[in-house]
């Protein structure tokens, strides 16, 4: 989805991969590419429920492409399924660009337990103007 912003245009790619490592891992590479296109240029944010650790394939092809947010910055516990219960860290936020990122909740309201078997995980970022090229 692109959003328009103030210095044009922030691309985000909301996510949910599969539960089974052979569609996972087609999931994953396609990603990859997509978040890699040259042709896409500006900030762009890549989350969501990426159905494995840190270090599992998508994880890790989009921390070679991507800046990755360190939940444990910014939240004591980062376990974000299952909801009820959370005991795994399963969703995740990269991005590119001029993102700074504002904050971050993990809310465990009534509405998020019954909305979604995983907490939400909410980010607040401000995205700053992409220096002009010289001329």
């Amino acid at each position: 989805m692109d959003v328009a912003v103030h210095s044009g245009t922030l691309h985000v790619y909301n996510v949910h991969l599969g539960t089974a490592i052979l569609e996972r891992r087609h999931q994953a590479q396609r990603l990859a590419t997509i978040v890699s296109d040259r042709h896409v240029g500006g900030p762009k944010l890549v989350l969501g429920d990426f159905n494995e650790w840190m270090r599992g394939l998508a994880t890790t092809l989009l921390s070679e492409r991507l800046n990755s947010i360190d939940l444990r910055d910014y939240l004591k516990h980062r376990r974000t399924y299952p909801g009820l219960f959370p005991i795994l860290h399963l969703d995740h936020i990269y991005y590119a660009g001029r993102v700074e990122v504002v904050g971050i909740e993990l809310p465990r309201t009534r509405l998020s337990l019954v909305a979604s078997d995983h907490l939400p995980l909410v980010a607040d970022v401000r995205i700053g103007k992409e220096p002009q090229a010289a001329s």
